[in-house]
């Protein structure tokens, strides 16, 4: 397991160190895009760990069904 992971470490590093330079040119809609998706990413993992604790509080609480009193 060691040996496995000290050679992706190496192979890693090496491969980060010898890539030459890409000259590439982001535009401003590829911004744009990456801004979106970055909101987007955001806005749904709070909707979702708002329901998930909704879930569990739920689960913990003691509350009579809205017909009986």
């Amino acid at each position: 397991m060691y040996h496995r992971t000290m050679v992706s470490l190496v192979g890693l590093a090496a491969m980060l160190s010898l890539s030459a330079p890409a000259h590439a040119y982001i535009d401003p809609a590829t911004g744009s895009i990456v801004l979106q998706a970055a909101i987007g990413a955001v806005a749904g993992a709070t909707l979702f760990f708002r329901t998930s604790l909704y879930k569990v509080k739920a689960l913990f609480s003691r509350q009579k069904p809205s017909g009986e009193e």
